[in-house]
């Protein structure tokens, strides 16, 4: 295969391929309209601007009323979801059989109830009324994310017996149950139908007590039908945009401790309940809005735990990261397979190579283009010491450095020059080196889309060899290729710098990348999110490359700061010519302040951090430029990030290096194997244990168990199994209060 063609830049030979595209994205006909300005260097095109421009918008455009999604750019908004209606309207209540007998029907409605048992499954059971249930996928969402076996029943078609709760030896196939509303009523043909008839709620009653197991509903009215939870009507009411603040409860401190007892829960997009509780009744308010009751934790009067919230969730809600987890805790008690931490980790690439520079104007000069100084590299340290200390719960907070060797200075010294330029950038590197961590970005940053086994080889290997000269050290394991190169998208001509990237998959990767790169010992490669075909079937786990199997792709998540900005100004123009309402693909109504693009971004960042997410962020070096006092759009978003998780959560925020982040994809990948295959985990309250069997070989995780390999995070503990197929093994379990 022959070497992609190369652009030379001072004196660094690159290739100019999605960049290019975005410059020109973004620049559109003011790089070949207006005047060059000095030292800037024009776009040349093989096609008009017209035409070029027709084409990306083509390409990229979203679906009408979809935020708009741009290779290599970031999230710019997550789906919309109208919220359910209002619950119908019942009165009275069904009435609860005596603990222990029988509800049967001759029509197969119900079933014998089954006896006592004290062993039960680690399993969740979703009851919702039909598949267009909103309840579904926000559990599901959850429960994936987290890697928790669960099963759904939808109760308009599907009978619920005994035998869909109870295995034929007695062991209880849930140890939690999650109702998507309390009273699963829906809607067929202009009249509201019971999701379960009274034999069917007595049957799931009964199992509830007879096994412990506790019942959560995700969305609750007042009223007493099917049963009471106690809460009694304050009003309704339907809420948009403008957030209904919510806060805890002591109670409610409790049950979602994971977050602190002073955060603020900002609802959204949901029809809301405002209850309260009834006098004398045995319950517990979780959430207010300052006067009203929005969750409760109760016992029934036969002595069923359960728990309910009186607002409306989707997937797609910050309110629904914040919470769910919570709520599924809470009904398993904390014994699940999986486990939920939080992470941030934040890349800036290409460390001393040279950026192209976006101007407010919409030009982008490519030469001389940015360079970090030694002045901005000793104000990235300060500001990373200065956020550690702000916010202690992101003490280990450590920027990962992916660096370009070509442009190491070899004669440089180690000395830091705190108002030192580009030229004192390599000596303040080599005194700074152990306050940053280091990756392989190759050494040229050349795309590796179509280079030979040789250049590609020398790519990674002479960037490891400049790094150890001078004396930083990379993980040889990881390798960030540029532009996320060499991995399938590439525009169908490889010479074609201006086209649009086309997802080939990654069986379109370069096999000489792949054959360099496991020569080499590296296991772990970027990815980008934004590349559906970098994008895993599971949460937080990685691709197992389909042409080399010794090789993950570990993908990322791009941003809307741009690559090639350096102030506010610049990233304010440039955000405004993609999403404002006369951008390339208008998303908002009015153009976006710089404050509010980075409150918005740092949202975006929360949202994924808030699910649990471990993927890291990435940035590039001109986003590093001091633009006035200390500040730069890095640490404005960094900061803005860990502010908003500061004041939400009270778990510590782990910052993993890329080795220990990319073999912890591995792990994920052997548990949702073990989840796919069936692995049982069976909680026995007698013992005090849970035993896990699988007929698969390999790792799962488990939460909710002590062993020599579990760990904490703040009050959960969890732990990695070592499985031998069809061979059971016992851990002590360690189930929540």
């Amino acid at each position: 295969m022959a070497p992609a063609r190369l652009v030379q830049r001072r004196g660094i030979v690159q290739r100019r391929g999605i960049r290019s595209l975005f410059a020109v994205l973004c620049a559109g006909v003011l790089v070949a309209a207006a005047p060059t300005p000095a030292g800037a260097q024009p776009v040349q095109r093989a096609q008009t601007q017209a035409a070029l421009r027709a084409q990306t918008q083509a390409a990229l455009r979203a679906p009408a009323g979809a935020a708009p999604s741009v290779p290599g750019y970031g999230q710019v908004a997550q789906p919309r979801v109208t919220p359910p209606a209002p619950l119908p309207k019942r009165t009275g209540k069904v009435a609860v059989t005596t603990p222990g007998k029988a509800a049967a029907t001759t029509t197969g409605k119900a079933a014998a109830v089954a006896g006592v048992n004290d062993q039960v499954a680690l399993r969740s059971l979703i009851i919702a009324t039909d598949t267009s249930d909103f309840g579904v996928a926000t559990y599901k969402a959850t429960l994936d994310r987290v890697g928790a076996a669960y099963d759904v029943l939808y109760s308009a078609d599907t009978t619920l017996t005994t035998g869909s709760l109870v295995r034929p030896d007695g062991v209880g196939k849930y140890n939690a149950i999650l109702l998507t509303n309390s009273m699963l009523v829906y809607s067929s043909g202009g009249a509201y139908l019971n999701g379960l008839e009274s034999g069917e709620w007595n049957i799931l009653w009964a199992y509830e007590r007879n096994f412990g197991v506790r019942q959560a509903a995700l969305y609750t009215s007042y009223g007493t039908w099917p049963e009471d939870y106690c809460l009694r009507s304050a009003g309704e009411t339907s809420v948009g945009d403008t957030p209904l603040n919510v806060n805890f409860t002591a109670a409610g401190a409790g049950v979602f401790d994971y977050l602190k007892a002073s955060a603020t829960i900002p609802v959204v997009q949901s029809y809301v309940y405002k209850t309260s509780i009834a006098a004398g009744c045995s319950a517990d308010s979780t959430l207010t809005d300052g006067t009203n009751v929005l969750g409760v934790r109760t016992t029934s009067t036969d002595g069923r735990e359960r728990l309910a919230l009186t607002f409306t969730l989707n997937q797609y809600l910050l309110q629904s990261d914040l919470l769910v987890y919570g709520v599924v805790r809470w009904a398993t008690k904390g014994m699940f397979l999986g486990e939920q931490r939080h992470y941030l980790n934040v890349d800036v690439d290409d460390w001393f190579n040279t950026s192209d520079h976006y101007y407010p104007d919409g030009h982008v000069e490519y030469t001389p283009g940015f360079q970090v100084s030694a002045h901005d590299m000793v104000n990235l340290k300060d500001k990373q010491a200065a956020l550690r200390t702000a916010h202690p719960q992101a003490s280990g907070f450590t920027y990962n450095l992916a660096l370009n060797g070509a442009d190491i200075d070899p004669f440089a010294g180690s000395t830091c020059s705190p108002n030192g330029g580009p030229t004192e950038l390599t000596a303040t590197s080599k005194c700074l080196k152990n306050d940053f961590r280091w990756l392989n970005h190759t050494l040229n940053h050349y795309e590796l889309n179509s280079t030979n086994y040789a250049t590609t080889y020398g790519e990674i290997n002479d960037n490891r060899t400049a790094a150890t000269a001078a004396g930083i050290s990379t993980p040889n394991d990881v390798l960030k290729t540029p532009e996320y190169s060499g991995l399938g998208v590439y525009t169908t001509d490889p010479d074609d710098d201006t086209g649009v990237p086309v997802d080939h998959g990654l069986t379109g990767s370069n096999p000489n990348l792949l054959q360099a790169a496991k020569d080499l010992g590296v296991k772990y490669l970027h990815g980008n999110f934004s590349f559906a075909s970098h994008v895993p079937a599971n949460f937080n786990t990685s691709i197992v490359h389909p042409l080399e199997a010794s090789l993950s792709v570990v993908p990322d998540w791009p941003t809307n700061i741009a690559y090639h900005v350096t102030t506010p100004q610049e990233e304010t123009a440039f955000y405004n010519s993609f999403y404002g309402p006369n951008g390339r693909f208008p998303y908002w109504p009015t153009d976006r302040t710089y404050a509010q693009i980075v409150d918005y971004e740092a949202g975006v960042a929360l949202q994924h951090v808030a699910s649990g997410g471990i993927n890291t962020h990435t940035f590039h070096i001109a986003n590093v430029k001091d633009y006035g006092t200390g500040k730069t759009l890095l640490t404005d978003w960094t900061e803005s990030v860990v502010g908003k998780y500061d004041s939400l959560y009270a778990t510590p925020l782990i910052n993993l290096d890329w080795s220990a982040l990319g073999a912890y994809t591995t792990v994920r990948n052997a548990h949702f194997a073990q989840r796919a295959a069936g692995a049982d985990p069976v909680y026995d309250r007698s013992t005090g244990t849970v035993t896990v069997t699988s007929p698969l070989t390999g790792t799962v995780q488990l939460s909710g168990v002590t062993a020599a390999t579990s760990s904490t995070y703040g009050s959960d503990v969890s732990a990695p199994i070592a499985l031998v197929a069809n061979t059971a093994v016992t851990v002590t379990a360690a189930p929540r209060a």
